[in-house]
């Protein structure tokens, strides 16, 4: 009986009026309750709050900084709600203390910034990426949410594939010429959003990140449906895009992002079948052949050259700078992405011309301990070997589940991140942190989802025989 019907009851019913009187007020709700609902519906949709710093980081070139700063008024909007309505902050994660950790050193690094407008912006893009983690960690109760985000990284493959052709170098070059007129006004389009164009290296370990999740989906899994059109669309939408995103990322010519998606696959293929092991020693036979035949200064040189760094040397050069600035800022670091406005002026090169445009040390590694000192460096550290655990637990409990396609992915995609770390940089103040965090934040929440199946309820797939 609805609370309505019992207040009629009440006013009309002289014996049972009192009885039914108390029990309506016992059912209508409090201003507490619908507060409290408030505050929990606010809380399950973190993600679209979160979704707005997010979007305004991606366009950070074209917008004000303070109103980047402003958005992130936003983040602790779902943290506080939930502390509310469920009596806890966010979900905990082995990453927590090394995420604390950065952040207090990104706090650090603005005091010895040489250009404290471009250490904030680095700041605000980390706040971002962290809240995109907790967001998406605390949001995966059901699998539809796991598969939609499923669905935006892969799309994200697709628009980042498409970008590159118009917005890279000779790549867009050879697009506009191959459109003819209208290839000139796409380009233009794609100017507005970057005038500085797209750089290559970006672009393929973006796509390289991807690649490992889209080519999982399209070889080993379905998209969780029973039904057999569904899983038929959806292989059919991956294998369209599939060689669109491979082969943009060949055509980068990004060689770190490359080698980190060959190991990756081989990784991934031996989690697949240890059959694949036998392929080991035929790999390090092609790679011994390549340094006997060419030399090893060739491959050096393949492998290292970029329009920055001319040569292996020059890259060798540009991580002593690196270097020498850990040494001599080892608490502080050098201020968040100020890298080329130190370098210059403390740690000239010799190698790299004074004209070379190098925005970061190109290592990640080394990057992390210029940007945020040692104990920056040390936390970073943890915080990838707290994933490399969740990762390995993630596909342990996915395995033979309708997840288990997403968690070899998205492990094969944090692989190609390290192996591009080595060469490369695509860490905190680049744009495709927001692509490593998602895929951090869902391998995480998978990890969390699957510690208990069937209190989850994530279904399993019948082995094959």
């Amino acid at each position: 009986m609805g609370g309505k019907d019992t207040e009629r009851e009440a006013l009309s019913s002289p014996k049972g009026g009192s009885a039914s009187l108390s029990t309506w007020e016992v059912e209508k709700p409090t201003v507490r309750a619908r507060l409290k609902s408030a505050a929990n519906w606010i809380a399950e949709h973190e993600l679209w709050l979160v979704a707005v710093p997010v979007t305004l980081v991606l366009f950070s070139g074209q917008l004000p900084l303070r109103i980047i700063g402003a958005s992130l008024l936003l983040i602790p909007i779902p943290w506080v709600c939930r502390w509310a309505a469920r009596g806890y902050l966010t979900a905990r994660t082995p990453m927590d203390l090394p995420i604390v950790v950065l952040l207090s050193m990104a706090l650090v690094g603005l005091y010895p910034s040489v250009a404290p407008a471009v250490s904030k912006l680095v700041l605000y893009k980390m706040i971002v990426e962290f809240a995109l983690f907790y967001a998406l960690v605390n949001s995966f109760h059901s699998t539809r949410r796991i598969w939609a985000t499923v669905a935006v990284l892969l799309l994200a493959g697709v628009g980042v594939s498409l970008l590159g052709l118009v917005g890279t170098g000779g790549m867009a070059r050879d697009f506009s010429a191959f459109l003819g007129g209208r290839g000139d006004l796409v380009l233009q389009f794609v100017r507005r959003l970057n005038e500085a164009g797209f750089n290559a290296n970006i672009v393929g370990g973006t796509l390289a990140m991807i690649f490992p999740l889209h080519l999982s989906l399209f070889l080993f899994d379905s998209k969780g449906s029973s039904a057999s059109s569904g899983r038929g669309l959806w292989r059919l939408l991956l294998g369209l895009s599939l060689p669109l995103v491979g082969g943009t990322l060949l055509l980068t010519q990004s060689r770190g992002a490359i080698v980190g998606v060959v190991l990756a696959l081989l990784v991934m293929g031996v989690w697949r079948s240890r059959w694949v092991l036998a392929s080991l020693p035929v790999l390090f036979t092609g790679i011994l052949w390549a340094v006997g035949h060419f030399g090893a200064q060739r491959v050096a040189e393949f492998l290292l050259v970029t329009n920055t760094t001319m040569t292996a040397a020059g890259r060798s050069e540009l991580w002593q700078r690196a270097i020498y600035m850990m040494q001599d800022f080892p608490y502080t670091g050098i201020g968040l992405g100020t890298f080329s406005r130190v370098m210059p002026v403390l740690y000239p090169t010799f190698l790299i011309g004074p004209d070379a445009e190098v925005p970061h040390a190109h290592n990640l590694y080394l990057q992390t301990g210029v940007d945020l000192g040692i104990p920056g460096l040390v936390a970073g550290m943890a915080l990838i070997a707290s994933f490399l655990l969740i990762g390995i637990n993630a596909l342990r409990r996915a395995r033979r589940t309708q997840l288990e396609g997403i968690a070899v992915g998205a492990v094969g995609g944090f692989i190609v991140y390290l192996v591009h770390g080595l060469v490369d940089n695509v860490a905190f103040s680049a744009k495709a942190g927001v692509v490593i965090w998602t895929i951090v934040g869902l391998t995480t929440a998978l990890w969390l989802r699957c510690k208990n199946p069937v209190e989850h309820n994530v279904p399993r797939q019948k082995e094959s025989a």
